[in-house]
């Protein structure tokens, strides 16, 4: 009973666990931030110049060549800016994590060393990213001739959700990645699939709506969608997000972590066998 409970503990005992190593995690971090730019000349100036470079290419090929922007070039772009940022955030996480337990294959065998702190170490390297674009963000939309509002604070609670949200799901799929080695390849046709049904290169809602009005409810239920309307509502249409997205977003978010964590904690005794 005793290597039973060992092996699968509580949500909270694996909660206090993680926090107790925090200062793995920041290690890990750190680590894992410094690697991403390891013999890189421009060092963390592709932190600015990568979201860029992404949203030229997004934007000549969506609004200019497939006429999305129409006559309201800035506000596709802006619109644009704001989920390609977004979705990096994930993309970069989930596909880092399906692979992380196999990367740290020699740390596995440490005696008392929670695993957890792979996933939410790589949550925190993709939030610092997400962070330094969010920057650049900000200047587009100064240099854009666009002001912000008091809304615009609702940019700290959702880029929270999302953090829990991304870490949740990181959680997840290091978890099957840790026991089928295809996760990675299956996470990426996956992630592709979810950024085409995301409202990224398209507008949702209003006249300029690509989802049919009958179909949007049933959209709306990508959490992805509702958090990205929501960070335009606060920075672009001066406005709350819209409550019933939200607290179905929280709802979402706080299942998925704790989905997430729990069963992952409970797979770190098998992960040595595997890996």
């Amino acid at each position: 009973m005793i290597g039973v409970s060992a092996q699968r503990p509580s949500l909270l005992s694996g909660l206090r666990e993680l926090y107790a190593r925090r200062e793995t995690v920041v290690y890990l971090v750190s680590s894992n931030l410094k690697a991403g730019h390891r013999n890189k000349v421009l060092g963390n100036l592709w932190n600015l110049l990568d979201p860029l470079l992404s949203l030229s290419i997004y934007y000549l090929i969506f609004g200019v060549l497939f006429q999305q922007a129409g006559r309201r070039p800035s506000d596709y772009l802006i619109y644009l800016f704001v989920g390609v940022l977004a979705w990096r955030f994930l993309e970069g996480t989930i596909t880092q994590a399906a692979t992380c337990i196999r990367t740290y294959r020699g740390l596995i065998a440490e005696i008392n060393f929670p695993k957890s702190v792979f996933p939410l170490s790589i949550s925190l390297s993709r939030l610092y990213d997400f962070l330094w674009g969010l920057l650049v963000l900000l200047v587009v939309l100064l240099l854009a001739g666009r002001h912000l509002s008091l809304h615009a604070l609702w940019l700290l609670p959702l880029i929270l959700v999302q953090l829990l949200l991304t870490a949740g799901l990181a959680y997840l799929v290091a978890y099957l990645g840790a026991f089928f080695a295809d996760t990675a390849n299956i996470a990426a046709v996956v992630l592709r699939l979810g950024f085409y049904l995301s409202p990224i290169l398209y507008f949702v809602g209003g006249e300029h709506s690509r989802v049919p009005e009958r179909y949007l409810s049933l959209y709306m239920l990508n959490p992805m969608a509702c958090l990205l309307e929501g960070y335009r509502a606060g920075l672009i249409q001066h406005r709350s997000p819209e409550l019933g997205h939200s607290l179905y977003l929280v709802a979402v978010t706080l299942a998925t972590l704790a989905a997430g964590f729990s069963l992952f904690s409970r797979g770190e005794g098998k992960f040595a066998k595997y890996v």
